[in-house]
């Protein structure tokens, strides 16, 4: 199956974190015989006119609909298979990873653990695009490109924008009601589970791999979230770089269930 396997990001001020990753999935491209496509900041140029004004400055948002229209173009120059990867994704285990799922188009299980309020910690499932698949033929991508526009049309100037809206909150609302199939190798690192491998262990890593179906062989590192503090952790580009470390030394560790 021609396959193309295609990322965007910016091309200066690169943290050196995204770098590992970006270079990690091209050697994990090249290693199955997959054409890869890099763009930088004219990727946005694929949106409307009027799309880009409803969503603001939210990336996130702007990036959800971004990835769908150049699936589509790719689709258009003949491949027939589109695997968007978002920058921040971590291939620890390229050895075994592998996107097999046979379904015409797919999104990834999210597990996100968080603090529950009470002084524990709790998980939610959901679904994210952080790894999206689009076979030729399918039926949902038109679907999702319209779905993108009328939501956002439904803002102005990004007033009242979330920036999952468009994202996994509205793919899991889907998931919820049409049960397609999601892949489960590729997990979504909360700022709880970054800490815990960072430091080596901890009750949220553990609950995440409890809560995974089956081993893990990349992950989403949320770099939306980096430089900030979220649910008291500070996720500086120094413990991001930590944490790509060690997944990388032990092949995930825990979360490819090996110990």
């Amino acid at each position: 199956m021609k396959t193309v396997v295609y990322q965007s990001y910016r091309t200066e001020d690169v943290p050196d974190w995204i770098a590992r990753c970006l270079a990690g999935v091209r050697q994990w491209t090249e290693s199955k015989g997959y054409d890869y496509r890099f763009v930088g900041d004219e990727f946005f140029d694929l949106l409307p006119d009027d799309y880009r004004r409803r969503a603001a400055a939210r990336l996130p948002v702007l990036s959800d609909l971004a990835r769908l229209i150049m699936a589509r173009d790719l689709l258009d120059e003949g491949y027939q298979r589109t695997i968007w990867i978002d920058a921040d994704v971590l291939i620890f285990d390229p050895d075994h990873f592998d996107i097999s799922i046979d379904s015409d188009f797919s999104f990834c299980r999210e597990i996100w653990i968080q603090p529950d309020g009470k002084g524990g910690i709790k998980a939610h499932r959901n679904v994210h695009n952080a790894v999206s698949v689009f076979k030729a033929g399918n039926s949902f991508l038109e679907f999702y490109i319209d779905a993108c526009k009328r939501i956002i049309g439904q803002f102005e100037d990004g007033k009242g924008l979330v920036n999952q809206i468009v994202g996994p909150k509205l793919l899991s609302s889907l998931h919820n009601t049409m049960g397609y199939p999601v892949i489960d190798n590729i997990g979504m690192l909360s700022p709880l589970v970054l800490k815990d491998i960072e430091q080596g262990q901890g009750a949220a890593l553990d609950l995440l791999v409890g809560k995974t179906p089956g081993p893990m062989q990349a992950a989403n590192l949320c770099s939306s979230m980096s430089e900030s503090v979220v649910d008291g952790i500070e996720l500086s580009h120094s413990m991001m770089g930590q944490v790509v470390e060690k997944l990388l030394a032990n092949r995930g560790g825990k979360l490819s269930k090996k110990q």
